[in-house]
């Protein structure tokens, strides 16, 4: 593999390395105490900690007054462009990711609060939309530039594995500005025209609820997604200690299960992998929850307890039957 000379440097020189960076940071955190940064930023704050965007005076601007956004957007692009025009190895010490059509950004965050520019581009023989996705936040956004046609859902009724979906067309251009209750709301961009950047706001609940996308021929759920992000954690520790047949860990994961003030998903997950790890244990586990009756997994344990059973009835024998 062949590595570009200064590439090399500074990858063997740390003084080169802060070298490298010093104009940018030096640059963002001049911005940083400017009077505009600084307002938003404590509104920014003040969001986060549950106030009403209408009571937050310039990041309800910033989200509703096009010329005071791209102002916004400008000075903090030119903090960050001037400097690695001097120093183009330099890291800019933000958040982002790129994929197919979508390049984001994150400007500022507070808590669970994040403030993002978005740049959406053409997809060449991208197909319309089949499903749409619904998590638990609010999202308040601003067109700055381009356009693109497109469409807003809504949840009208919901049930345990479908929803009725309300969709309206929508045509988004400079100053357009959305606010979705996206637990129950959610916009989708279905035919961009070349690119079209957008200044996004997102506030996520503490505890969120779970993600679900549905089928938009239909209405019906098609997967659903944990929201909460320690539950997630905890979720893909879980898998880990599968994968790896800890089975040191059942007691653990019994425990867990067991808990009902936990999250169901991580719950039922750990019922999972202690069947997988120790049948026994975990036809065991399966006869507790079904005893407890008003325990959300009570019927699901149920379920698939008398499901195993019916399959291989030689696990009857390693069950703590539920009381008749």
């Amino acid at each position: 593999m062949q590595i570009h000379p200064d590439i090399a440097a500074l990858r063997s020189d740390p003084a080169l390395q802060r070298h490298a960076q010093a104009p940018l940071s030096s640059s963002l955190a001049n911005w940083r105490e400017s009077e505009t940064a600084h307002a938003i930023a404590a509104d920014l704050e003040a969001y986060d900690e549950g106030h009403p965007l209408g009571g937050c005076e310039e990041l309800a601007r910033l989200l509703s007054d096009l010329e005071f956004a791209k102002s916004f957007v400008d000075r903090w692009c030119s903090v960050i462009f001037n400097p690695l025009l001097e120093q183009p190895l330099a890291q800019v010490p933000a958040r982002h990711n790129v994929g197919a059509g979508l390049t984001t950004i994150q400007l500022m965050s507070a808590g669970r609060t994040t403030l993002s520019l978005m740049a959406y581009e053409k997809v060449p023989g991208a197909s319309e939309p089949t499903s749409v996705m619904f998590a638990d936040r609010e999202v308040c956004e601003i067109v700055l530039s381009g356009r693109a046609s497109g469409c807003c859902h809504q949840i009208a009724r919901m049930h345990n594995d479908s929803a009725r979906i309300n969709t309206f067309p929508m045509t988004y251009e400079p100053g357009t500005s959305v606010t979705l209750s996206a637990r129950q709301q959610n916009r989708q961009f279905v035919n961009v025209e070349g690119a079209m950047l957008v200044l996004q706001l997102i506030r996520t609940p503490e505890d969120p609820t779970p993600t679900s996308q549905y089928s938009l021929d239909d209405g019906r759920l098609l997967h659903q997604a944990n929201g909460n992000k320690r539950a997630s954690q905890h979720l893909l520790a879980l898998d880990v200690l599968g994968a790896l047949g800890r089975a040191d860990a059942v007691p653990a994961m019994e425990e867990l299960a067991l808990a009902e003030g936990e999250d169901l998903d991580l719950r039922w997950e750990a019922v999972r992998q202690t069947l997988a790890l120790e049948t026994a244990s975990g036809m065991k586990l399966l006869g507790e929850l079904s005893a407890k009756e008003h325990d959300s997994l009570s019927k699901p344990a149920t379920s698939l307890q008398q499901s195993l059973i019916a399959a291989n009835a030689q696990l009857s024998k390693e069950t703590v039957l539920c009381p008749a």
